[in-house]
């Protein structure tokens, strides 16, 4: 694990840590702050347009959710969107219901660019319910 982060180039580690922080941040704040402060923070964000490839932080998201306890689906997709919207990827976080092999109801959130699932694929059909981007 830190072998393979010490090979990365420079500007993956930057990119990886950044995420990690902002991950770890983003699940503090769902703990213990009402989601509409959450989303409103989330959403103050400056812009660099399409400094860093759309796939590399979808990557660094990725690796990321596996070093944050308790990362849900709607961690990675708001760490996903906070990240594309800096660097100027417009997205929207979408959350939606299934049912489980049980029958049971369960919820999913998931980030799309463009008609594209690129954060929270699932192999499960899921109903959107909202799109957490509008008002």
């Amino acid at each position: 694990m830190i072998t393979s982060f010490l090979r990365l180039p420079g500007r993956d580690k930057k990119l990886l840590l950044q995420t990690l922080f902002l991950m770890i941040k983003i699940r503090l704040m769902l703990w213990i702050l009402p989601f509409s402060r959450i989303q409103r923070s989330l959403k103050e964000t400056p812009i660099n347009k399409h400094d860093i490839p759309l796939e590399r932080l979808i990557w660094a998201v990725k690796v990321s959710s596996h070093y944050v306890p308790r990362a849900t689906c709607l961690t990675n997709a708001l760490t996903g969107q906070s990240l594309f919207l800096k660097h100027g990827y417009p997205c929207m976080v979408k959350i939606g219901v299934g049912k489980s092999d049980e029958g049971e109801f369960e919820a999913h959130a998931w980030l799309e660019y463009g008609d594209e699932v690129v954060i929270g694929e699932s192999e499960k059909e899921y109903v959107p319910l909202f799109d957490l981007n509008k008002k």
